[in-house]
């Protein structure tokens, strides 16, 4: 009751904290920056090496999950980040618009050298802002759909050109490496295995020369017979170490060709910025409650704080006296017409 008559008499009390509530909520989410995104689909193709489940932990990984993994691991590294902000247009963004990237209270007019902190190097805030401009998300077993967030469309869809480019070419760089190495090794073994062959087909002209009865199949004598199977055997190895050389040659080859995926819809900028109505409703009604809770807590802190006797209750609570008489009190529209009344 006592609270009520409080709220009552100090209405702008209780109406001014909600009120301003709303107003700052309102003021921070409108004083935030806009925001533009883009989108590029690429398309994986689970026939090159890598990309299929098959050869991954799990056989029931879809190739785009694989993708996406690959892509938001590579996100987390430093000169991953670097290469996608030079690449593109974001470091020279972030170098000419020092704040562009604030948010919260540093993007707030008059707060932003109190909140804002030190920058860093342009490079340093690429690596800190790029992972959290990006969202990878599969749009079915071989789609990867990669959408950017930046301040601007040109900064959002030149960003996400380049994340796309500077994959395909980390990719095609780690394969080109992992080529040259194969070759590498298979021309050891061809080297060896030719080797071999040539010391077996020697070893056997030798002998055969040697003895001019003996058939070249080597039939009839057991001596022969080995060293025609030991040609035999070095000889299914060359063709088989030749082979695998062969494919790690062609596959260096066409290494450019191979990425493991291929752009279905190029990014493209979008004058239209990002809805903020949902974030505005949800900030003011976060700023509405919290004003609700100040409006409260003053209301209960002048409730207790309040001594005055209003009713009979309260001075005999207070003095422990019996009232004798209470005079009414009459609304001003009625109180000319009492007066000079005995009451």
């Amino acid at each position: 009751m006592r609270f009520l008559e409080t709220l009552f008499r100090h209405k702008l009390v209780a109406i001014l904290p909600v009120v301003v509530g709303l107003l700052v909520a309102v003021g921070y989410q409108a004083s935030q920056p806009k925001s533009y995104t883009s989108t590029g689909s690429l398309y994986v193709d689970a026939s090159v090496p890598g990309n299929s489940p098959l050869n991954s932990e799990s056989p029931y990984v879809d190739p785009s999950t694989l993708q996406q993994s690959a892509i938001q691991e590579l996100l987390t590294t430093r000169s991953f980040a670097v290469a996608v902000g030079e690449r593109g247009p974001l470091a020279a963004y972030l170098a000419s618009h020092p704040h562009a990237e604030s948010t919260g209270l540093a993007a707030v007019p008059l707060l932003s050298d109190l909140f804002g902190g030190s920058k860093g190097s342009v490079d340093d805030q690429v690596a800190d802002e790029l992972p959290t401009m990006v969202t990878i998300a599969t749009g079915g077993p071989q789609v990867v759909n990669i959408t950017v967030t930046a301040p601007s469309p040109s900064v959002a869809a030149g960003t996400a050109q380049a994340l796309i480019d500077e994959y395909g070419s980390q990719t095609t760089a780690a394969q080109t490496s992992t080529d040259q190495v194969a070759v590498q090794y298979y021309d050891q073994q061809l080297g060896q295995a030719e080797a071999t062959l040539q010391m077996a087909q020697q070893q056997l002209s030798a002998y055969l020369a040697a003895h001019p009865t003996v058939p070249a199949t080597g039939v009839g004598n057991a001596t022969a017979t080995e060293l025609a199977q030991a040609v035999t055997l070095d000889t299914t190895s060359y063709q088989s170490v030749l082979s695998e050389y062969q494919s790690a040659e062609l596959s260096l080859a066409n290494v450019g060709s191979q990425t493991g995926f291929q752009v279905l819809d190029a990014p493209s900028a979008s004058s239209a910025p990002v809805s903020s109505s949902k974030k505005l409703l949800e900030t003011g009604l976060a700023g509405f409650v919290v004003g609700l809770l100040v409006s409260v807590l003053l209301i209960t802190a002048l409730t207790a704080i309040d001594r005055t006797s209003r009713r009979a209750e309260d001075i005999r609570r207070a003095l422990g006296l019996e009232v004798a008489a209470t005079i009414a009190r009459y609304p001003p529209s009625t109180a000319g017409s009492l007066r000079g009344n005995q009451i």
